[in-house]
């Protein structure tokens, strides 16, 4: 008996788990990947001691830039690893957790930038002759448009590449409807876990949109002479992602009627959530780390502000992580891996 190429070759790719990527998610990783490469060189660049960019050269050696350099260098590297990981067959056996947290982190600092930068951009352009870094003369025009732009793509390219992972490995959270995910022992917490959220979001809200149309009250002075129409976009995309998130997770532990498909609120909690979070995380580490100049580079009003982002985007992140355990554990046929 004749055995078919079309058949041999089928069992061969049973038996090595599928069908390899196909073009759109080779593309998107390609992108994705391309993304990065002017932000490592860059970094590289500065890591090996050059001032390429830099407009003052002594700010440009200071110890505490090279440790920054070093992990937004190994951030940007994790970045390209993640995408293989979301195109290739060898990713959907990594751990779910060891999958998740880095892309969380990712989606957080990135969403807003993807929102905020290209529309911000336009809106410098048009109603303002000030450049869109504002007052920072430390680092020269290009090395914002090169980066941001970077940021852009791979915020697109990765969440893009999440997606399409996202339904191989767990195609049943697309089709669920909210309504139908089962109430178990822990339902009680993540209640609690989602109303906290969603007063600490609140008021983290309230302040970033507060500055986005044109308050000043618990800003530096010099963040006040040279703020700009980007910088009050960035704040506005802040506060809607805040509530959004803070919104739709009460909505999935409320079990609401709409909107009825569970993956549409859950991505919306999973990105309020990551960027509330990452972002406040990243203020407040900025001011811990030059403690010397916490008088002048931050206000209370600031700081209280992103512990308060810290907390909702924290609290946030554990409602959605506890709601998703224990839905897993309760669906013995959703397996997390395909």
């Amino acid at each position: 008996m004749t055995v078919s190429v079309h058949a041999l070759t089928g069992r061969r790719r049973a038996a090595r788990g599928g069908p390899g990527p196909g073009l759109v998610r080779l593309s998107v990783c390609a992108a994705t990947i391309a993304a990065c490469v002017p932000y490592l060189i860059l970094k590289t660049a500065w890591l090996s001691g050059s001032t390429a960019g830099w407009n003052d050269v002594e700010a440009a050696r200071g110890s505490g830039l090279y440790v920054a350099n070093a992990v937004t260098m190994g951030m940007d590297a994790l970045a390209v690893l993640v995408a293989l990981a979301f195109t290739f067959r060898w990713g959907r056996r990594i751990p779910a957790w060891l999958v998740l947290t880095p892309i969380w982190i990712a989606a957080g600092l990135l969403a807003p930038i993807v929102l905020a930068v290209p529309l911000g951009a336009l809106l410098q352009a048009l109603f303002s002759s000030e450049p869109l870094t504002g007052g920072d003369a430390a680092i020269q025009g290009w090395v914002y448009g090169v980066v941001y732009t970077g940021f852009t793509v791979q915020g697109l390219g990765l969440l893009t590449a999440f997606v399409l992972y996202a339904k191989d490995r767990w195609a049943d959270v697309f089709t669920i409807r909210t309504r139908d995910v089962p109430k178990g022992a822990t339902h009680a917490l993540q209640v609690l876990l989602a109303r906290a959220a969603s007063v600490f979001a609140a008021g983290f809200a309230a302040v970033h949109l507060f500055w986005a149309f044109g308050g000043t009250a618990g800003l530096r002075g010099d963040e006040i002479v040279h703020r700009n129409a980007a910088q009050q976009l960035a704040d506005g995309v802040w506060g809607a992602l805040a509530l959004a998130g803070a919104a739709a997770l009460l909505a999935i532990v409320q079990r609401a009627g709409r909107p009825e498909r569970l993956a549409l609120p859950l991505a919306v909690a999973w990105v309020g959530a990551a960027a509330t979070f990452a972002w406040s995380l990243y203020a407040l580490l900025v001011t811990l780390g030059r403690p010397g100049l916490l008088a002048s580079d931050s206000t209370a009003a600031a700081n209280l502000t992103a512990l308060g982002g810290l907390l909702a985007g924290l609290l946030m992140g554990v409602a959605g992580a506890v709601l998703l355990t224990e839905r897993q554990s309760a669906s013995p046929t959703a397996s997390s891996t395909p």
